[in-house]
């Protein structure tokens, strides 16, 4: 059944209206009529089984026949990832949103080949969260991910850090994650992900200070986007 997302603001009574991009889908791309069923969530929990009355160019609503509340992930879980090159980090939201992500913070740092300025921030951002939406709606996740603007590493570590944070590392006397991890993690998380070629010696010193303990992936070095995804399934695995 089609999944479409609704922020709270077009939920009222029984009713939830559908906004530019999702009612176009709806009706122009999928070819919905009055009485079609579909699925609405709201990004926070809330999920209903609803049905089609409105399915016009100018309006599409539907009319709720069964509500219910999806539970509360256990514990936040933030990606704070340094910007690989090219549609990589599209990749990455994707399957973070599959992993159960909260939070992704895209990072600049010394050895980031994106680089953006002003505007861009903001204009990348939205379309990243376009890519959390569909992901979302792909995989049954009923809770929307937050997607931070870009920010440079000295800006983000004013930020506190949460009760168990990591830092992939390919630099000497990272420990492996199961040595680092509680077995049975229910509290917050967060996970720093380098860009190609690792953080700075000057940059993981930071982070190491900041509260991040450094874990190591393997004899093999990974990729940036592989190395999110292992970090994020060992989280999920602890979460239970």
């Amino acid at each position: 059944m089609p999944r479409f997302y609704a922020p709270a603001a077009q939920w009222s009574g029984d009713r939830v209206w559908l906004d530019e991009a999702e009612g176009r889908h709806a009706v122009e791309v999928l070819r919905l009529k009055q009485g079609d069923p579909a699925v609405l969530f709201d990004g926070a929990g809330r999920v209903a089984a609803a049905r089609f009355v409105v399915a016009g160019k100018r309006r599409v609503e539907a009319e709720i026949v069964e509500l219910k509340q999806a539970a509360a992930p256990s514990g936040r879980t933030t990606l704070v990832q340094a910007l690989p090159k090219g549609k990589l980090f599209e990749w990455i939201l994707e399957k973070a949103v599959e992993l159960g992500v909260s939070r992704v913070v895209p990072l600049l740092t010394e050895r980031t080949v994106v680089q953006l300025e002003g505007s861009e921030r903001e204009r990348k951002r939205e379309k990243w969260e376009r890519v959390v939406i569909e992901a979302c709606k792909q995989c049954g996740q009923n809770w929307l991910p937050e997607v931070s603007l870009p920010v440079t590493l000295p800006l983000f570590l004013k930020e506190l850090p949460s009760p168990a944070s990591i830092v992939a590392s390919l630099h000497p006397g990272a420990l492996p994650l199961k040595a680092v991890l509680p077995p049975n993690l229910s509290g917050d998380a967060l996970i720093f992900v380098g860009p190609e070629g690792d953080f700075t010696p000057v940059e993981m010193e930071r982070i190491v200070s900041w509260g991040a303990r450094p874990v190591t992936l393997g004899d093999i070095v990974l990729r940036v986007e592989t190395a999110a995804l292992v970090c994020m399934s060992v989280l999920g695995h602890l979460r239970g």
